[in-house]
């Protein structure tokens, strides 16, 4: 009978801390062996340490950029939802919602660190996925104050992430 109260690994717990962890050891190891500090096979030595730590950091890297393109998703989406006056296309901007929420909660079950990064990124690509979504307005006839749609969207993590979703705007 497996005992369920072994500990778990921080490769199984959080692949993103476990990512910067391992490039941080393998560039300590690496300066080791330029300094002489450790003695090492051939083989070792032929290692570049640095573009493995590179790589193992771009690892996370990955997930962080793939994690902030769904969140800017998600904003371009409510904010359809919240001002288009358009009710045929909610049902297919709902269920992209949903879908970048699955996502997301993916992403962030495998590396929960990336959840502290949640508002920075929410911060930084929430103006373009509004932008995006005023221009979509505009391309099908519809009107939208952008300056009122920007300052209005201004989503909290907990409904980018949640279960929220805006009201369908009367009009």
């Amino acid at each position: 009978m497996p005992d369920d109260r072994l500990p778990v690994s921080l490769y199984e717990r959080d692949l993103d801390a476990w990512s910067m962890d391992q490039a941080s050891a393998l560039r300590a190891v690496g300066n080791a062996i330029r300094t002489g500090q450790i003695q090492t096979a051939d083989l070792l030595q032929r290692v570049e340490w640095d573009n493995l730590a590179e790589e193992i950091e771009g690892f996370a890297r990955k997930d962080r950029r793939e994690l902030a393109s769904r969140i800017a998703n998600v904003v371009e989406h409510l904010t359809k939802l919240q001002f288009s006056r358009h009710s045929p296309p909610r049902a297919g901007w709902i269920d992209t919602v949903r879908r970048e929420r699955e996502e997301i909660s993916e992403i962030l079950y495998d590396s929960p660190s990336l959840r502290r990064e949640v508002p920075g990124m929410l911060s930084r690509r929430a103006d373009a996925a509004i932008r995006r979504a005023v221009t979509a307005f505009a391309s099908h006839g519809e009107t939208t104050d952008t300056v009122g749609a920007r300052l209005a969207a201004g989503y909290e993590p907990e409904q980018v992430l949640g279960d929220w979703l805006p009201a369908e705007p009367r009009g």
